[in-house]
């Protein structure tokens, strides 16, 4: 199983309208009454949680102390990746465009109104790389 990020914003409403502009949705359907948390998908697929700060803080009282943000980034895999690239350089600051590392992976990056980067992966090159074909999931 993935790890699945649970990122602290200052304002959910403002990062669901904003992650909603780059083509994501979210489902508040599993917060209990009074909770601001929020899946965030795309394409369908889970890819992260929105929580208030504020929520998170009571939720795990030991991050009560942390500001929002972190040092590093999350990575999201696309199929259609120019589309993508084309899509979110209209709604996001794009930190570092697109480039193909020794790998074989193409991926740029973004960030959200919170600080948060996250970079955007072509899964078609990761799945052709050697990387793709050590660390890909096995067919059913």
């Amino acid at each position: 199983m993935p790890f699945a990020p649970c990122l602290s914003v200052a304002d959910t409403a403002a990062s669901i309208a904003f992650y909603k502009k780059l083509g994501f949705d979210a489902d508040s359907s599993t917060a209990r009454p009074g909770d601001d948390i929020h899946m965030l998908l795309h394409q369908g697929e889970f890819c992260a949680m929105l929580y208030s700060n504020a929520d998170l803080k009571r939720w795990l009282p030991v991050l009560a102390d942390t500001p929002i943000g972190f040092a590093g980034m999350f990575y999201l895999g696309v199929d259609d990746f120019e589309a993508v690239r084309e899509h979110i350089g209209r709604h996001a600051e794009i930190v570092k465009d697109t480039e193909d590392d020794h790998t074989g992976q193409r991926m740029f990056y973004f960030r959200d109104p919170d600080g948060y980067v996250i970079g955007i992966n072509d899964k078609a090159a990761f799945e052709a790389s050697d990387l793709g074909q050590k660390y890909g999931e096995e067919p059913v």
